[in-house]
This record gives structure tokens, sequence and C-alpha cells, in this order.
């Protein structure tokens, strides 16, 4: 695995109770796997296809910092 995408947890991030929201670390997440299937593909054209799923299994606050790493688990043609 490689290191793609870091992030600070800013007071602008999290909700009521002071977490992470979902929402914005799933942005975080989208763009990070765009930009690494962009620089493995060696194109800009990348779209997100699908996620399977995704548990949010601890909760992030403010100053925390959040590392995204990922993999090429397969490489096919175009639709």
């Amino acid at each position: 695995m490689e290191l793609i995408s870091t992030h600070f947890v800013k007071k602008n991030d999290v909700g009521y109770h002071g977490n992470l929201f979902g929402g914005i670390m799933l942005a975080w997440l989208d763009e990070a796997a765009a930009a690494f299937a962009a620089q493995v593909a060696d194109t800009p054209r990348m779209v997100t296809r699908h996620i399977s799923s995704l548990t949010f299994q601890k909760p992030a606050r403010p100053g925390q910092i959040i590392k995204i790493y990922g993999e090429v688990a397969k490489v096919g043609k175009p639709l």
C-alpha cells in the first residue's frame, strides 16, 4: 500500500458531537482514489464507478490527521 493523501481534521469538518462528517471523509476518499487512479493510468479522465461498502470504525476529531492509502487491485478496459 502507498500513501496517497493526508488531511487534517478541522473544526469546520465536524458535526454537533465533534466527529468528522462522513460525507467529508467520503469526499476525501473519492478524490484521493481518483487522483491515484489517474496517476496509475496516466490520464486525468477518471470517474467513480462504484463503492461497494464503507464502514466508519472510529470517530475522527479536530486536530487528528487522516492518512489515506491505496493500491492497484486490478487494471481493466474502459466501458
